[in-house]
């Protein structure tokens, strides 16, 4: 088979092989992660598309059997966002990218496109110039249009709500966790949905050592209010009062003035310790094994990355029942689960965690082995690649 992807993710390593004016952070993890499963498969030639800023040229490059191709998009030359005032890709819908991949596309001759994250406008508007003329598979990262009701839309984010929409009403292959087929439902009742879970860099996990346990409860996550970061506050606010050391962490992007006022509001301040964004996976993972328990508050959500990662540490978490989280407990109770908003039910299952070290170990290691069986790169290549099977198959 011969796949292409089309996707966008940087780390360190890809960022090695490319003309950058300048380098960025790595995001995606999971990209890589997932490529990983592919590299040992000698009947796919997987050819991954993807957009990156400050890249002066357009880069093709072979790496351990996998073709990347990254493409320059935004303002000519410079190579990054179009501002805000002038946001002429928005205008344009992404043609000067679109066209970029179109041609790679027609170079490659892929037996199927597979989409991953419709919800990133300005690479995955080019999968609508294939629709008919190749299969292809959209893979669920997130929906920004879950969000469209509660956040103050900008010209770019009303163009990504607008293009995940209509992506997500004209294909008929999808995969994911579970519960994004039931959304995709409200848009498209016919479609495929294929079972599938981004696995964790499982190399990374082995490799951190364990850790001083600095945290008894971590926040990861986009510092804004649908992820929860009010409620953890209010967690941390309410444990206070019957454990007045508390020390809990919270580290992401975002702004965090607003809720730095809340926790001293809340005469919290003192035990929270912000962190602003982890540069790297390591990072992120040194931070999360020091802690005691992570707290998953989102009020939107699929299934969030960063949980599966918890599960891999042995960090036992308590999470909202929101979007896919449920799912962990279908069958045996694995995390601590409260009804979403609940953040008084939280509160106290935290605290039973924190004053029980058996307890706490237990979950854990329930996570751990649950997270092995459904979350693992071995299951989730599979799987994968049995849909690819499955559509090639059909040819519809």
């Amino acid at each position: 088979m011969k796949i292409a992807w089309l996707t966008h993710f940087t780390n360190a390593e890809m960022q090695s092989h490319l003309p950058l004016w300048k380098s960025t952070n790595e995001f995606a993890p999971w990209i890589p992660n997932l490529v990983k499963g592919i590299e040992g498969c000698n009947d796919i030639e997987l050819h991954v598309i993807s957009p990156h800023n400050y890249l002066k040229r357009q880069t093709s490059f072979t790496q351990d059997n996998i073709h990347y191709h990254f493409i320059p998009y935004g303002i000519p030359l410079y190579h990054r966002n179009w501002p805000g005032i002038f946001p002429y890709d928005v205008y344009t819908n992404f043609a000067t990218f679109r066209n970029k991949v179109k041609k790679l596309v027609s170079e490659i001759k892929p037996d199927l496109i597979n989409l991953i994250g419709a919800e990133n406008s300005y690479y995955s508007a080019s999968i609508l110039d294939f629709k008919g003329t190749y299969p292809v598979l959209i893979t669920i990262q997130g929906f920004i249009s879950e969000h469209k009701d509660i956040i103050e839309l900008t010209p770019l984010q009303k163009n990504r709500i607008n293009i995940e929409e209509k992506i997500l009403k004209e294909f008929k292959y999808y995969c994911g966790e579970q519960d994004s087929s039931r959304y995709i439902s409200s848009y498209n009742p016919n479609h495929r949905f294929f079972r599938l879970y981004f696995p964790v860099n499982e190399c990374l996990v082995n490799a951190i050592d364990s850790q001083d346990k600095q945290y008894d409860c971590i926040f990861l996550g986009r510092i804004v209010k649908e992820k929860g970061i009010e409620d953890f506050i209010k967690v941390i606010a309410g444990l206070k009062l019957k454990k007045p050391d508390i020390a809990a962490c919270v580290a992401g992007p975002g702004d965090t003035m607003p809720y730095q006022k809340l926790a001293n509001d809340l005469n919290c301040l003192r035990n929270i310790e912000f962190t602003g964004f982890l540069k790297t996976q390591r990072d992120l993972f040194e931070k999360l094994k020091s802690s005691k328990v992570f707290l998953a508050p989102p009020h939107k959500e699929r299934l969030s990355m960063t949980i599966r990662e918890a599960m891999y540490l042995k960090v036992p978490i308590v999470a909202y029942a929101t979007g896919g989280i449920p799912y962990i407990n279908e069958f045996d109770e694995n995390i601590y689960m409260v009804k979403t908003g609940d953040y008084k039910a939280m509160a106290e299952k935290t605290l039973t965690l924190l004053n029980d070290d058996a307890a706490r170990n237990n979950l854990a290691e329930k996570a751990y082995h649950y997270a092995i069986s459904e979350y693992s790169l071995a299951v989730n290549t599979e799987r994968l690649i049995a849909a690819y099977k499955e559509i090639l198959e059909k040819k519809d």
